[in-house]
Formats: structure tokens, C-alpha cells, sequence
């Protein structure tokens, strides 16, 4: 738990892919009162259309306005330590895509009017909050099975009422990569490598949980007084380092797919060539030809060393710069950008030739994306 931190901290923690807690994150948030009956009798929302998540036969429609709090649909979940009750899923974030029953886009702004970015945060993630938000809702062992969401940034969810339980562990180790979603509701208990936590952490009013991509998690109400929580993804930054240090595991679990095209970009930090994505054995990449030509480019200043500032123009340039950043001096060394290029050539290149040659063409980049599909 972290009551008080600084940018410098905070940005740490994150591009570490670090699970923690800032208690009271929303103590000036007006957002802060808006328990289940706040939602049930609100002029507005009451009339918007929410729906039942993890359940065990296809969720239903229900207005926020209907007599839902004593609701107990049975989750199905295969594992007795698992939430049996099937919690209610708002996601008004989803009125910018799609017309839903009493959605309207008057609501996504008042709720970006709600709540603050909080102080230790980068001031552009307010464009990230306003278009993330969605509202969980549940009354006595409710919550959501465990599984691994497919956002390639990492998640906040404050607690706004009732208490809430959750649990977490990373992506798990394989021998062979998978292009089948193996993370899907409920799954992890299925699967082999077993549902293990490595994380138990439960939630008052006014908390908020920071956790990175890749972690496969589950929720579970405690006690039978309803309660309703918001989350919330941002970019700035990723979990870069994270993601380096996990990049074998990443590489080969589609659920996470979408990370690889932005890994690619900051392993080759804006260098032309693999549109694809294909990789190369560890030594081929180490001796690329274009790898110091194109350091030299960056180095503006002719330091020796590339910083973010030099970054500019590329995505997330201080995600980019943790990628390569192994002795964390907040620059990048000639040595240091051709190892973590080579490092992530060998492991994609690994991934592409254990994949039987008809399933590689959504190893590449421009099939990828498509994955979850």
C-alpha cells in the first residue's frame, strides 16, 4: 500500500508491472458517493441498460433503475473457492462504439466530471480515464471468474462502495506458444498449470488497485452489502519493463497478443525493416548492420546515448526507453539498444518457427491483431 507518492514513484511502479494499493485515491472525487443506490434511483442512469457478466448461460439486460441488489445468478464457476454469484457489468465507456438501451453520451461526461486524475499520474492519462470507465455492481459473494483481460495497459479499479476481494497471478511459463485464448472467463481453473494466486488483496471504499497487463485475476464481493467499483486503463506508461522481463511468456499467450506489434515498435525503436514482425536468431540481430546507424540517428547530441527526449516522434517514448534501459541511468547505451533488439528478435523469431507453419501467419503483424477474433 502506498499512501503517498510521487511521479517519479508511481511511474516506477507501473513500468514494473508492480501490484499495488493507494488507499483514499478517491476522497475528492464526487464519484466517491455513488453507491449501487446512487445508480438504482439517479434520474439519468437509471434508465441505461447494464448487463450480466459471467454467468453461467448468457447474461441478460437489466436498467441500472431495476430491482437488481438481491439478484443471485449463479456464476457457474468450476472451483469452490471461485465467486458463485454473477455480478452486473456497466460499460458506458462503450457509448463512444455502439448504441445500447438508455446510453447516451451525456452520460460518459458526467462521469468524466467525477472524478480527478490523481496527482502522481501523468495529466494526459484524463484522455485515457474519460474513455476507459466502466462500472461493476454486486451484492453478497458476486464477482467475476477468474480470467486475463486482453488491454496491453495496465488497469485502475477503485472501490466506490462494499468491500471486494481480489486475487491475482502473472501469466504462467509454457514450452510452446498458443494461439488459442487460454485466459477466457472462468478458464484458469481448468487449465493445467492450475489457478494458483499470488496476490490476495481486498478492497475498502476510497482504494484503488494499480495491477499491469498480463495478470490473471478474479473479484469476490464480501459480506451481502452491494457493492460498486470503477475501472480504468491507461498509457502512459506501460509496463515496459514488465513486459521485458516476461516477454517469453507474452510472446507465446495470444491473450495478450495485441502487445506484440507495440513491443516491436520499441524494440526497434523506429528502425525500418520486418514489417512483419518475424525476428531473427539472437546473433544475427546482435550484428544487424543498421542497429548502429540507426542509434547514431537517434543521438542527436552525440552523447553516446539516446534519451527520451531523442525519443520523441516514436509511441510512448519513455515505455520504449525502459524496454532497452537495463541499468536504468533513463538512457540507452549502443550495447544496451542491440541487446534488447536481439532479445526481442530471438524470442519472436522462436515463436513463429514453434508455431506449425499454418497457424504462423497470425504470428505476424498485420493477422495478429485479429487473434481475439
Amino acid at each position: 500500500r502506498f499512501p503517498h507518492l510521487t511521479r517519479a514513484q508511481f511511474d516506477e511502479l507501473i513500468l514494473d508491472g508492480k501490484v499495488f494499493v493507494v488507499p483514499g485515491i478517491s476522497n475528492d472525487w464526487q464519484l466517491k458517493d455513488w453507491d449501487c443506490d446512487f445508480f438504482q434511483t439517479d434520474p439519468e442512469f437509471k434508465n441505461a441498460a447494464m448487463n450480466h457478466q459471467y454467468t453461467a448461460v448468457q447474461g441478460k439486460d437489466k436498467k441500472l433503475g431495476d430491482d437488481w441488489q438481491n439478484d443471485r445468478t449463479a456464476s457457474g464457476a468450476k472451483n469452490d473457492t471461485a465467486p458463485q454469484v454473477a455480478p452486473f457489468y456497466w460499460g458506458i465507456k462503450d457509448v463512444q462504439f455502439e448504441k445500447r438501451p438508455g446510453w447516451t453520451r451525456a452520460m460518459l461526461k458526467r462521469v468524466s466530471k467525477s472524478y480527478k486524475v490523481p496527482a502522481f499520474m501523468d495529466p494526459a492519462a484524463a484522455s485515457d480515464f474519460a474513455s476507459t470507465p466502466e462500472f461493476w455492481f454486486g451484492s453478497g459473494s458476486a464477482g467475476a471468474k477468474a480470467h486475463m483481460d486482453s488491454h496491453v495497459q495496465a488497469t485502475l479499479s477503485v472501490q466506490i462502495s462494499g468491500t471486494k476481494r481480489w486475487r491475482l497471478m502473472p501469466l504462467r511459463q509454457r514450452q510452446a506458444p498458443f494461439l488459442a485464448m487460454i485466459y477466457a472467463d472462468g478458464q484458469p481453473y481448468e487449465n493445467p498449470e492450475g489457478w494458483t494466486p499470488l496476490f490476495d488483496i481486498t478492497l475498502q471504499p476510497g482504494d484503488g488497485l494499480f495491477f499491469p497487463p498480463g495478470m490473471v485475476h478474479e473479484t469476490k464481493n464480501v459480506g451481502e452489502a452491494c457493492a460498486a467499483s470503477v475501472t480504468f486503463q491507461f498509457n502512459e506508461p506501460y509496463a515496459a519493463i514488465f513486459y521485458r522481463t516476461f516477454f517469453p511468456r507474452v510472446r507465446f499467450t495470444a491473450d495478450i497478443g495485441e502487445s506484440w506489434v507495440i513491443i516491436r515498435d520499441w524494440a526497434r525503436l523506429g528502425m525500418a525493416g520486418d514489417e512483419k514482425g518475424t525476428g531473427e536468431s539472437y546473433e544475427k540481430a546482435r550484428q544487424n548492420k543498421d542497429l548502429e546507424n540507426h542509434f547514431q540517428k537517434l543521438d542527436k547530441d552525440r552523447s553516446g546515448s539516446v534519451t527520451s527526449e531523442e525519443l520523441q516522434g516514436l509511441p510512448s517514448p519513455s515505455s520504449a526507453l525502459a524496454w532497452h534501459d537495463a541499468n536504468r541511468d533513463k538512457s540507452i547505451s549502443l550495447e544496451e539498444f542491440r541487446e534488447g533488439f536481439a532479445f526481442w528478435a530471438a524470442v519472436t523469431q522462436l515463436a513463429v518457427k514453434s508455431t506449425p507453419k499454418e497457424w504462423r501467419k497470425f504470428q505476424f503483424i498485420g493477422t495478429v491483431e485479429n487473434l481475439e477474433d
